[in-house]
């Protein structure tokens, strides 16, 4: 990467070739605005710089949190301006503060953060957990159904053997 203020020098020119007068087109007999290639790539060039080296106590960060990238296609032009503002803004102010995100974050901290980890791991909770339900209910089911089998021919074999038993008394 070069160097850190040619960097952002360069990220602050390229950002004052973009406007809604270069970045709209004429739909419904009015202009809207329509983001270019270009204007896009550099937004992304922009939020990359500062999300890589700002944290989300910085001036910079909230600033790009705070705009809203869809107003960039579809809006009125000055709904655009008011974004594209944004954008420079934190690209300007990154010309005198200094990045201030720690390069060496720690990896179980930043799984922690990861929003993915935890939808992985509630997802994977619930299915060993379904899992197991089933597999118990199951395995549950079967030896209800063993105990009732077993619990039918012994009740037999007592009526069967209450039969005789009344036969063999009968006889005496």
């Amino acid at each position: 990467m070069k160097n850190k203020n040619v960097y952002i020098t360069e990220l602050i020119k390229e950002g004052d070739n973009y406007s809604s007068e270069n970045n709209k087109k004429i739909a419904h007999g009015q202009y809207i605005s329509d983001a270019s290639t270009e204007f896009l790539s550099w937004i992304s060039k922009v939020e990359d710089y500062i999300y890589t080296n700002f944290d989300e106590n910085s001036g910079p960060y909230k600033m790009l949190q705070s705009a809203n990238k869809s107003k960039f296609s579809g809006y009125y032009l000055s709904e655009f301006d008011r974004e594209l503002a944004k954008f420079k803004g934190a690209i300007k102010s990154c010309e005198t503060l200094k990045p201030n995100k720690s390069k060496s974050e720690n990896l179980i901290i930043s799984l922690i953060k990861n929003p993915f980890f935890w939808t992985v791991l509630v997802i994977t909770i619930g299915g060993a957990y379904k899992l197991g339900f089933d597999n118990g209910n199951s395995k549950f089911d079967t030896e209800k159904q063993e105990f009732k089998d077993r619990n039918k021919i012994l009740n037999d074999s007592i009526n069967l053997l209450k039969t005789e038993n009344d036969k063999l008394k009968r006889k005496k």
